[in-house]
C-alpha cells in the first residue's frame, strides 16, 4: 500500500512540476540568469524536506529514505520522458525552450536521491 502512495505521489508532484515550468516559464525563470540559478539553489534546498514530508506522510518510519526518493522519482522520470517526447506542448509552446526546465527537472530528482543518500548515512 505505501508503494502505491509514492506512486500517487510521484505523479502528483511531477503535475505539480510540470505546471510550475508551464507558468513560470513566461516569466524568465529558465532563461539561464540569476532566476535560474536561485531556483537551483532553493530546489537543492527545498529537497530535503520534501523528500522528509513524503516519507512521513506515507508512514515510511525507520525505513531507509533512498527507496522513497527512488519510486517518486522513476515514476517522474517516466512521465516526464512520456510527456517530452508525445507532448512538449504541456511545458510550453515553443519546445526548444523547454531545455533548461528539462535540466531543472533532472536537477530535482539528483537533489532528492543525493538528499535521500544523506538522510540515510545519518541513521
Amino acid at each position: 500500500m505505501r508503494t502505491l502512495s509514492l506512486i500517487l505521489l510521484g505523479a502528483v508532484l511531477w503535475f505539480l512540476a510540470a505546471a510550475f515550468i508551464r507558468l513560470a516559464m513566461p516569466w524568465g525563470v529558465f532563461s539561464g540568469g540569476y532566476a535560474t540559478a536561485i531556483l537551483f539553489g532553493l530546489t537543492a534546498l527545498l529537497a530535503p524536506v520534501l523528500l522528509s514530508s513524503v516519507h512521513r506522510l506515507t508512514a515510511g518510519g525507520q525505513t531507509p529514505r533512498l527507496p522513497t526518493a527512488a519510486i517518486i522519482s522513476l515514476v517522474g522520470a517516466l512521465l516526464d520522458a512520456a510527456a517530452m517526447t508525445w507532448s512538449p506542448e504541456l511545458y510550453t509552446s515553443n519546445p526548444a525552450r523547454l531545455v533548461n526546465g528539462a535540466a531543472w527537472l533532472l536537477f530535482g530528482v539528483g537533489a532528492l536521491l543525493t538528499s535521500a543518500m544523506l538522510q540515510d548515512r545519518r541513521q
